[in-house]
């Protein structure tokens, strides 16, 4: 920056431009939670076609199929060797749109219809869930420096038009603040003692404004649907380990039964909170799986029947469910990460731009945000229990693949949400900082608004990408949870062949001789 020119934006412009760029967000959120439920078919294909099969031995038991009927259930149960033959230029009948109904319908379906209890859940909760996670405690009125930032709320929620927030203080040596909750009316601000220690009143009083300016700004309930959809991921994670645990099935009937509860207006918010607190930790649905195999390791079998029901029944279902719900688990972790998170982290980084701009706008002072951001920057900022909400820290640790597999919750593997301080400095000088020696500032004529202009076309030229990459990524997606589910499907098709084969036997003994 030193000695370059650097174009003057009105924070005003600032704020239209990441306003629109905002709007994408309850798209993005309904996209993202049905495609998260395809993996879900893994288990749901096997289970719907199951039943269709099973039906259909019973009524051929009585009245037989025709050849055509059992072709086309045949057609279905087989997809994966279909598709593999068409792709390899093979004259192949596949029925694509009975497929899809089949391995993309049901799991998004189901999500789709899953996510508004989730949120009535959130709702319900309300702050409390992440105000446990961060353990807080109120200001202490003979400590000038908290009675000073619960007076700078007040004053920046005034000149925002929002109700002030309540103000919480967090014994912690970093230095970070954070506002949270569902609304403006039940938003909470939390400042560690280190960032009441490190920063002095102005710096103080930017990143105040930056958090009550999101506040106002909406960006708690565009929050409450970027957990919605973490938490969903997290209960993907949870139904595919169903039936390898017990305690995720038992999990699973209390999600059921408190979001019929919630339904009813009856579900108590701490049995809500602590139930969603679960989902925000998708890390730990993975360790049934290994909890399965190292139960089974420790089996010891005492008798012939005991030896048989593992040979039978359980070896079987770890080749098949087992490693069906490994696979569709990976393709949601792969999703997670390639996906749906760039697209995530790029609407969420114009939300943290508008908040700056929104700073700048109550303040007047972008030099104090500025070297806030820089203080910040260079300090320990991991508050304890923060990584579920890591996005909306003003300033939070780049994620790294040390850091992600430290932590369990699901927004740890969703990288890029905040912004790279060097930009954002630079941006922040556009709004006004002080400059560098040498560095001069610009007034914003035609040019300089069409070069300003050029940041959203690098990111168009990156989401263009992206897409691209998703796209590829989705297929992916589908092909892992075809081939999973599929596998469950041609097993379930043999068996019952096998099971009915004697008293498809006895039939035609029979039918012969009762024919008149």
């Amino acid at each position: 920056m030193t000695g370059a020119a650097i174009d003057r934006v009105h924070f005003l412009d600032e704020q239209r431009r990441n306003r629109r760029r905002s709007l994408r967000f309850s798209v993005f959120a309904v996209v993202a939670v049905g495609l998260a439920g395809i993996p879900l078919c893994v288990l749901a294909s096997p289970l719907l076609f199951g039943l269709v099969l099973f039906g259909g031995h019973l009524v051929d038991l009585i009245a037989p199929l025709s050849e055509a009927q059992w072709d086309k259930l045949h057609d279905v149960a087989f997809a994966l060797p279909n598709v593999w033959a068409k792709i390899r230029g093979r004259p192949v009948d596949v029925p694509w749109s009975t497929l899809a109904m089949l391995y993309v319908a049901p799991g998004a379906l189901f999500m789709l219809l899953t996510w508004p209890f989730i949120q009535l859940l959130s709702r319900t909760a309300g702050a409390g869930m992440m105000l446990r996670r961060l353990g807080s405690r109120d200001p202490n009125p003979s400590v000038l420096v908290e009675q000073q930032l619960a007076n700078v709320v007040q004053e920046m929620a005034i000149a925002a038009g929002v109700p002030p927030p309540a103000v919480r203080i967090i014994e912690s040596p970093a230095v970070n603040a954070v506002a949270i909750g569902l609304t403006t009316d039940d938003a909470v601000l939390l400042a560690t003692t280190g960032f009441l220690d490190r920063l002095d009143r102005d710096e103080r009083q930017a990143i105040v404004a930056h958090l009550v300016g999101s506040v106002g700004n909406g960006d708690l309930e565009i929050a409450a649907i970027i957990l919605s959809v973490f938490q969903t991921w997290g209960l993907v994670a949870l139904l595919l380990e169903t039936p390898l645990d017990a305690s995720r099935r038992a999990l699973v009937r209390r999600f059921v039964g408190l979001s019929m509860q919630a339904a009813r207006g009856r579900v108590d918010a701490e049995d809500a909170r602590a139930l969603l607190d679960r989902l925000l930790g998708g890390g730990e649905f993975g360790v049934a799986l290994e909890e399965f195999f190292a139960n089974l390791e420790t089996i010891n079998p005492k008798s012939v029947a005991h030896g048989c029901y593992i040979i039978l029944v359980q070896i079987p279902f770890i080749a098949t469910v087992g490693l069906a719900s490994i696979a569709a688990k990976q393709s949601i972790a792969l999703f997670t990460t390639l996906v749906l998170g760039p697209w995530l982290a790029a609407m969420w980084r114009a939300r943290r731009r508008l908040a700056d701009a929104t700073a700048v706008q109550l303040t007047r002072n972008p030099g104090a945000l500025a070297r806030a951001v820089s203080t910040l920057d260079g300090c320990d900022v991991e508050v304890p229990g923060g990584w579920a909400v890591n996005f909306l820290f003003p300033v939070w640790s780049p994620v790294t693949e040390e850091s992600a597999a430290r932590q369990t919750e699901i927004a740890a593997y969703v990288v890029g949400m905040r912004l790279d301080t060097e930009v954002r400095l630079e941006r922040l000088a556009a709004l006004g900082a002080a400059l560098e020696s040498g560095a001069t500032a610009a007034p914003q004529g035609v040019v300089a608004r069409l070069r300003g202009a050029l940041p959203d076309w690098k990111e168009l030229r990156t989401a263009i990408g992206w897409t691209v990459i998703a796209l590829v990524l989705v297929a992916v997606l589908i092909a892992v949870t075809l081939a999973a589910a599929s596998v469950l499907l041609i097993a379930l098709w043999y068996v019952l062949r096998w099971v009915t084969a004697l008293p498809r036997w006895m039939r035609r003994q029979i039918g012969p001789t009762a024919s008149p």
